[in-house]
């Protein structure tokens, strides 16, 4: 860590820390506490400010893009599997669509411990999106967040489920912390103070654009590091979680783990280069294009998938096929992988009618059989993996 850059931080403080690494082998180094958030910011240029109008125009657009779907789930569940892939994957922990997918096929045992924890991961998220329908975001939630993410990890990890009292620190795997890139604030009640005022000023009245302030929590909550593991995962959440509560989306659409996943050496030297510098104009720019981009992905990948759907409609109307089959096509558009035994289960008929529908949809080329076995096959809409990974 550069001690002598981050002891000049005007936005934060290097404190002494402490600890040993086993029974006998003990270290002394500095760590990096951050200032709490200010209410306003100072500062920023007018082509940060201009980013910051454009990110809350793209942001509207989207909504706006959402709303207008028949159902807003036809981007909800492809927008939280491309995140939890690709968030997973900034962690290290990398799966396919295709794998992830079949969590949901029954009889499907999830094999793979990497599939696991990205579905962990899904459904963490999922619980937390309900949640701020109704409560602000708080220290317990995201406790609560953390620990579900890692309900299927096999790594011992410390202090899970709350806030960690251990130190940890940033760098190559094994490297000791005297050598670290950066370590984060102590785990001890600084810690502790640091996420509960920064969830206070989350969950306070501001001025500031949403945008520019989700751009602020995550820089302060990654820079505090409040747990011992998916810090990551869990800072990248709140992005969403808070763009839910400001109102700023009315459905969890949007999903910057992709694009900061593509720039990922860039993500980081621009979180440490704000403690060191304090000048915000850099970091802010570099969330608001994330924005910016991913919206008009989302936006596109939303046509796309609503133009799939109504002309895959359009063909099943031209041969005259009516009942559940138009029901298994819309869910599809969200979850577009299936077997003839999960479609009898779902929408509770036999399973001759199941097959009678899946074959019609591979005739018309909506569905594909991925397995070439006889028995135990597999299909997918083809057509919307492709979109999904676009995203």
């Amino acid at each position: 860590m550069d001690n002598d850059l981050l002891s000049k931080s005007p936005i934060g403080q290097i404190v002494p820390v402490q600890g040993d690494y086993g029974l006998h082998d003990k270290f002394a180094c500095w760590a990096f506490l951050a200032a709490p958030l200010p209410e306003d910011i100072e500062g920023l240029t007018s082509q940060t400010w201009a980013l910051i109008s454009a990110a809350s125009t793209a942001l509207g657009r989207l909504d706006q893009e959402t709303k207008g779907l028949e159902d807003p789930q036809l981007l909800i569940y492809p927008t939280l599997f491309r995140e939890a892939l690709t968030t997973s994957a900034l962690e290290g922990t990398y799966g396919q669509l295709s794998d992830l997918l079949e969590t949901r096929l029954s009889g499907n045992q999830i094999e793979s411990q990497e599939i696991r924890e990205i579905y962990a991961y899904l459904e963490a998220a999922r619980g937390a999106f309900k949640s701020v329908e109704t409560r602000p975001i708080s220290v317990a939630m995201l406790c609560d967040v953390q620990r579900e993410i890692l309900a299927q990890t096999k790594k011992p990890f410390r202090d899970v489920g709350e806030v960690r009292k251990h130190h940890v620190w940033i760098g190559d795997e094994g490297q000791p912390i005297g050598e670290a890139r950066f370590v984060p604030a102590p785990g001890d009640d600084r810690l502790k103070a640091g996420l509960e005022e920064l969830v206070d000023w989350i969950g306070r009245e501001s001025v500031l654009p949403p945008v520019l302030r989700a751009a602020m929590a995550h820089y302060q909550f990654e820079t505090l590091h409040p747990f011992g593991d998916g810090n990551g995962r869990v800072g990248r959440l709140i992005v969403i979680l808070q763009l839910l509560r400001s109102k700023s989306i009315a459905e969890p659409v949007i999903t910057v783990s992709p694009w900061f996943n593509e720039r990922k050496q860039q993500y980081k030297d621009q979180l440490l280069a704000l403690s060191c510098t304090g000048d915000w104009n850099p970091w802010v720019a570099f969330f608001c294009n994330a924005i910016i981009d991913q919206s008009q992905a989302l936006i596109e990948g939303a046509e796309h998938i609503d133009n799939w759907l109504k002309e895959s409609t359009k063909t099943i109307h031209q041969r005259r096929w009516t009942g559940i089959i138009h029901d298994v096509l819309k869910d599809l558009a969200s979850w577009p992988k299936l077997t003839v035994t999960s479609t009898a289960e779902k929408y509770e008929i036999t399973q001759v009618s199941a097959t009678s529908i899946v074959n019609h949809l591979c005739d018309i080329g909506i569905l594909t059989e991925t397995t070439g076995r006889s028995y135990g096959r597999v299909f997918v809409a083809q057509e919307i993996m492709d979109i999904v990974e676009a995203i």
